[in-house]
């Protein structure tokens, strides 16, 4: 049996717990983290080599990645065993659950088996490029807008139910923190960020605050209440476990990885909800050169601000 290092991180305790690893399968762990395994019984890499994985212990049945990434290195799948499958902690909102990847005749496909959050790997398996916002970075204040909460009864899992589904829908939504005194973070940061016109939470309470100017950033509240809405009535509330994807493969960047693309419920919930983006995009990134901005999703139904929603002096 592969032997599980004590860690400081309780992510890392609770990817330990998410993967599937049985006695006899070989392993590669991917250490841009802590490290989980000990490295006696594995094949370990880190470092530069990260993103190459170890082609003189392939196939492995398992490649476990024990840090944030913004995808799957393609040398992982060429070195993962038929049947095998790579656990890792991909970029997804602002956060980074992990994600059960294997390999099928149409290409790579995941889903998610853990919500957490990892501290970032560096370098090519998380390059700036493929980022709007950095989550570090707090957000200037005031809180300008304010929903008032009751609308939407959340759990602290149905929380991380509904971001996962937003981050699906729209790679607008990140993690992101407010510099103001209203804003606590304990009560959630999952943030729709429209630079252009300002940024909205969404919080554990049902709450919405938003930051900006309030003639523009009311457009942004509306949005999010519309899909927050489609999650809670049209789609019965999907947990993230419902969700699967298919990857394409981003070769923009110095060293091309596999991005999640096209998040879709599971034949089960096929019914309700086709392709939750049914167009190619780049979730994380900033325009392609000779853009001049993001690609929007066509408008949802709008909404109108509830009874309760203030402006702000």
């Amino acid at each position: 049996m592969i032997k599980v290092q004590s860690t400081v991180s309780p992510a890392t305790d609770a990817l330990a717990g998410a993967v599937d690893v049985r006695p006899g399968q070989r392993l590669l762990q991917v250490a841009v983290g802590d490290r989980l395994y000990d490295s006696d019984e594995t094949v370990t890499v880190s470092g530069d080599d990260a993103y190459f994985g170890d082609p003189s212990g392939a196939p492995y049945d398992r490649i476990v990645v024990t840090g944030g990434v913004a995808g799957i290195s393609p040398h992982w799948l060429d070195q993962l065993a038929t049947g095998g499958v790579i656990y890792a902690p991909v970029a997804h909102g602002g956060m980074h659950p992990v994600l059960a990847v294997s390999k099928r005749a149409a290409g790579p496909h995941a889903r998610p088996v853990l919500w957490a959050d990892f501290p970032p790997a560096t370098g090519p398996l998380r390059p700036d490029a493929l980022f709007r916002h950095s989550p570090e970075r707090v957000l200037p204040g005031p809180v300008s807008y304010r929903v008032q909460g009751g609308h939407l009864t959340l759990t602290e899992q149905t929380y991380q139910d509904l971001w996962f589904f937003l981050a699906a829908r729209d790679a607008r939504i990140t993690r992101a923190e407010l510099d103001d005194p209203e804003f606590d973070p304990a009560r959630g940061c999952c943030a729709k960020r429209e630079p252009a016109h300002g940024t909205a939470w969404i919080q554990t309470d049902g709450s919405i605050l938003a930051a900006g100017d309030p003639n523009r950033v009311v457009a942004v509240v509306n949005l999010l209440l519309a899909q927050a809405t489609q999650w809670d009535t049209a789609l019965g509330r999907p947990s993230l476990t419902r969700w699967q994807c298919g990857f394409r493969l981003d070769d923009l960047v110095s060293q091309p990885l596999w991005l999640p693309h096209r998040w879709q419920l599971s034949p089960s919930l096929s019914r309700v909800a086709a392709a939750t983006d049914p167009r190619p995009r780049r979730a994380w990134g900033p325009p392609r050169p000779g853009t001049a901005s993001p690609s929007r999703h066509r408008p949802g139904p709008v909404f109108s601000v509830p009874v309760g929603a203030t402006k702000r002096p």
